[in-house]
């Protein structure tokens, strides 16, 4: 549990901490479709070449960058991940200037569709698209704001959605094991599990704590999820912190508690 009276600033992060601290961007697709044509045949180009090469060579080729999906094989055979993953969505959105949209994670927590995910996600956004795990795709307008945190719920009008049980009286305990699934640069729902290391508070009072697990650009909103599969925070930034001069990577989440939907 959180204890007041521990240090704040044991760690080092890479920027100073706050609400706009290192979030994690959703990742921004510019919508002229001129050059798309160019571009979705230099892709099937690069994909028939590189399978062209012998599974063998595939440790030698994974760059660093997608470490996330080492682990996300293993933990894909599990129930748990298995059960949870058709709740969780992805969150497309057209900001009102400039006509760009960007792509971020989300899970629903009701069965006609509460879909939460962070307030930078989805503010300012003139329209949001959520693309449910069967491919379904709704449209909402429906967006509102919590006040203190990076969190948002947009509504829909769906039936019989699948959801995440929430635990809302008990915050994640330090050195608890937990699961990540989000849809980090572009792949859909992907774990990645670590446990909760620190708890501390932002500058302007915001409760948050600390995952010792692999994300990427494209995991805001994402679900964090104890061991009975039931969501006690959502991710919102990322960090790294010094530890015997070795760096580490650190997942931030705000506590389920902070959500207010009723």
């Amino acid at each position: 549990m959180y204890d007041k009276n521990q240090p704040q600033n044991e760690w080092e992060f890479e920027n100073t901490i706050d609400e706009e601290w290192d979030m994690l961007e959703e990742e921004d697709t510019e919508t002229d479709k001129r050059n798309q044509p160019v571009f979705k045949i230099a892709a099937v180009i690069i994909l028939l070449a590189f399978v062209a090469f012998s599974y063998a060579w595939l440790p030698f080729l994974w760059p660093p960058h997608l470490d996330f999906l080492k682990q996300n094989k293993t933990l894909s055979e599990e129930d748990l991940v298995r059960q949870s993953k058709p709740a969780v969505v992805n969150i497309q959105t057209t900001k009102t200037a400039g006509g760009v949209s960007s792509q971020g994670t989300g899970f629903n927590l009701a069965p006609q569709g509460m879909i939460v995910t962070n307030r930078h996600v989805v503010e300012e956004a003139s329209a949001v698209e959520v693309t449910l795990s069967d491919g379904n795709r709704l449209f909402s307008q429906d967006i509102d704001i919590i006040d203190g945190y990076d969190l948002a719920i947009v509504r829909l009008q769906g039936k019989d959605l699948p959801f995440l049980p929430v635990v809302t009286d008990q915050m994640a305990e330090i050195g608890q094991t937990v699961t990540i699934i989000g849809n980090p640069r572009g792949f859909q729902r992907v774990s990645s599990r670590g446990e909760v290391k620190e708890y501390y508070k932002t500058e302007t009072g915001m409760l948050v704590f600390t995952v010792a697990a692999i994300i990427a650009p494209g995991s805001s909103g994402s679900p964090v999820l104890d061991e009975k599969g039931r969501l006690v925070g959502i991710v919102y930034a990322t960090g790294t912190l010094t530890i015997d001069g070795e760096e580490q990577n650190r997942a931030l989440a705000i506590p389920a508690t902070a959500l207010n939907y009723e």
